[in-house]
């Protein structure tokens, strides 16, 4: 009779150290979880706070034939603070990524601010003849300028005619 005691006692020990090592995993996974919806949330705020605007002209001439250069101005219209020198910005111009040694950005509505707000705007100069597969500036047609930020994007064409 003594022995059924003791069995019950040791499949009792053992359902306690197997239950104890589900709930360690368990209790692990769920702060997972809790830590990519946390970071999820965050995430999605910075995209529904951030939204840009290209206000160039396309019929101004935003090409310069004689630095190679396109200049674009766009406001930042959405709430979320970029970065003052446009280096959050992600450009594609006519099909190929433009690197950061191919960008310039500066500020030409804040007083000296060290970021870039709501409402200010940033005039952004890429330098075409850095961008790999364009060599001696744009050919006669239309192109386009593709920008990104934090999941924003905008489209800029324009055409450029007669060695503008």
């Amino acid at each position: 009779m003594a022995s059924v005691p003791v069995s019950h006692l040791i499949l009792f020990i053992a359902s306690l150290v197997i239950a104890a090592g589900v709930v360690g995993t368990i209790t692990t996974g769920v702060d997972r979880v809790s830590a990519a919806v946390d970071d999820a949330g965050l995430d999605a705020t910075e995209q529904l706070r951030t939204d840009v605007t290209i206000i160039s002209d396309p019929s101004a001439g935003v090409y310069n034939a004689g630095s190679g250069n396109v200049t674009l101005l766009i406001q930042n219209t959405g709430t979320y603070r970029l970065a003052p020198d446009g280096s959050d910005l992600d450009i594609v111009f006519d099909g190929s990524y433009v690197g950061p040694d191919a960008l310039s950005g500066e500020l030409v509505s804040a007083d000296g601010a060290n970021a870039w707000s709501r409402g200010d705007v940033l005039r952004l100069t890429i330098e075409v003849n850095k961008i790999d597969g364009v060599s001696g500036g744009l050919v006669d047609g239309d192109h386009r300028v593709f920008v990104t930020v934090n999941g924003d994007e905008e489209l800029f064409q324009f055409r450029v005619e007669g060695g503008n």
